[in-house]
């Protein structure tokens, strides 16, 4: 049987788009000589549309171009992932529809629902009781929602097509192999692991739709972070050389998938040119480098917001940083606003000590002029703070956090150095400056990020065991960090909580993100 697996970059809600793509990829398949054509769950709707499963003229909309589909199948069959409300109960499943002969002849509903990280399906969904193999030319093509139903496989299954989507992390393509493989060689059948590509919002699609024969050998992959067409025989599966890939590590995966979420954050929201405060320092860099290619340079702009506390060599990285990657760059002295804002105040501050305060109030100026651009010019404002620092708050509400999309929410400060020597793999694009000087706000004189961190190689390991690995206070002790440190990290993580539900939405690399991926009271004893 001749497989067509198109590899498409759907939109969440664009129900019409996503009909057409799904079309086009038909007729391509027919042009080819397919037997079947295959997409992936919610391949109708995007993944993953939230609370618009609860509205019924949305899943409604989706039968709809079910049926429309359906009648572009002659002399081919197709299986697209939509939502199924049974009129009957007045339940929705998670489903996926059989068409050919352009008629929907049946489907299968999901059994096992996703209620972990990001995934929330028993909101929406009910589970079915049963997963029945499709039948077609003399083959039983048994469809997976979750690795988990693999209970069901059964020796006269001759396919095994798992169609749900895996949201990218720097772990997920390396599990998505290990995982299918071993069920391949376990079933002695060949496995097609499909996956959407492209960006949702903090959702990032990495495509690598895979395909392993009945020994558990990976025989063809789709494209990384693109959309592919691929075209297989069954009945050739053990005759094709096995793939051969250079290993990437997590850095160069972590860049690929952040370049797709900006690019798909702009282009799905009608958005076209991003705006950014420029410190000189390395997280804005980065953003800044990340955004001209998603976006071009023609479309970056820069922000120099220099305060009587700013060196002269961060406002020359800053301006070095703009003429190597090519974009407009503007500067906007803040003393005089700041010292303005200090005059005001001080009947209320009176002889108080210079702290917190007046290092945030230069902050969220930057955050206004910055917003005013924006909303002057429809620039979208990237944030530029890390994980590191949204972890134990070293960030300033509606300052610094300020933004429409946080590219390094989800990035540790290790990983922003990391991921800048990536960027100068080949040229100098970040100045060799900002990579190496010590980090620092520059709120008050001298002032460096170490005055009130650890060291980021520290820091980040004790985060990253808390946050990622759920490990408890004396866990991590028991690994060799010193117990005042641990105690004063979790604390600050603890404590901004609050900071973090204000932040802008992030993207996602990791297993476990702020935001959605990680949901802690405000309110209680930790």
């Amino acid at each position: 049987m001749k497989i067509a697996i198109p590899q498409i970059n759907y939109h969440i809600g664009d129900i019409s788009k996503n009909r057409d793509l799904i079309i086009a990829a038909i007729q391509k398949a027919k042009s080819k000589k397919a037997d079947l054509v295959v997409f992936p769950e919610h391949a109708i709707c995007g993944a993953y549309p939230q609370d618009l499963f609860e509205k019924e003229y949305f899943v409604n909309e989706c039968r709809i171009s079910i049926e429309k589909i359906a009648g572009q199948c002659t002399n081919i069959a197709a299986l697209v992932g939509c939502p199924n409300l049974d009129l009957e109960d007045g339940v929705l499943y998670n489903a996926m529809f059989f068409m050919y002969d352009r008629e929907v002849r049946g489907g299968v509903n999901k059994t096992v629902l996703s209620d972990y990280d990001i995934f929330d399906e028993s909101r929406y969904f009910i589970a079915d009781e049963s997963n029945s193999p499709l039948r077609y030319m003399n083959q039983n093509i048994r469809v997976l929602f979750d690795e988990y139903e693999s209970n069901v496989i059964e020796k006269t299954d001759t396919l095994i097509l798992h169609v749900g989507p895996t949201p990218f992390t720097t772990e997920s393509y390396a599990y998505r192999k290990e995982v299918f493989s071993s069920i391949a060689r376990e079933h002695k059948c060949p496995v097609i692991a499909l996956n959407h590509t492209g960006a949702n919002s903090s959702i990032i699609f990495d495509g690598n739709t895979l395909v392993f024969n009945k020994k558990g050998v990976l025989v063809t992959k789709g494209a990384a972070f693109d959309e592919d067409f691929i075209l297989i025989d069954t009945n050739a599966l053990e005759n094709l050389a096995p793939v051969k890939e250079a290993a990437r590590d997590s850095i160069a995966l972590i860049h690929d998938a952040l370049v797709s979420g900006i690019k798909d954050f702009f282009r799905k929201n009608g958005f076209s040119k991003a705006v950014l405060g420029l410190s000189g320092g390395i997280d804005s860099a980065l953003v800044a480098a990340l955004a001209v290619e998603a976006l071009g340079k023609e479309n970056v702009l820069g922000i120099l917001m220099p305060s009587r506390f700013s060196t002269d060599h961060s406002v020359k990285d800053a301006v070095d940083l703009a003429r190597n990657l090519g974009i407009a760059h503007e500067t906007l002295a803040i003393k005089e606003i700041y010292d303005a804002f200090l005059s005001t105040l001080q009947p209320v501050f009176k002889d108080a000590p210079f702290n917190v305060a007046e290092e945030n109030l230069q902050a969220r100026i930057r955050g206004t002029l910055v917003m005013a651009i924006s909303n002057k010019f429809g620039h979208i404002l990237l944030n530029t703070s890390n994980k590191s620092e949204a972890a134990v708050g070293y960030g300033t509400l509606y300052g610094d956090m300020c933004g429409s999309l946080s590219v390094l929410g989800d990035v540790y400060k290790t990983e922003v150095y990391k991921l800048s020597r990536y960027i100068n793999r080949e040229r100098e694009l970040i100045p060799e400056n900002t990579i190496t000087k010590a980090p620092s706000a520059e709120l008050h004189p001298d002032q460096k990020d170490q005055d009130s961190l650890p060291e980021y190689d520290i820091l980040d390991a004790i985060l990253k065991l808390y946050i990622e690995d759920n490990q408890s206070k004396q866990d991590i002790i028991k690994q060799g960090f010193a117990p005042a440190l641990v105690e004063k990290t979790l604390a600050l993580v603890n404590r901004n909580e609050y900071k973090r539900t204000q932040c802008p939405p992030i993207l996602k690399v990791s297993k476990k993100s702020f935001g959605s991926g990680r949901r802690m009271p405000l309110t209680a004893k930790l």
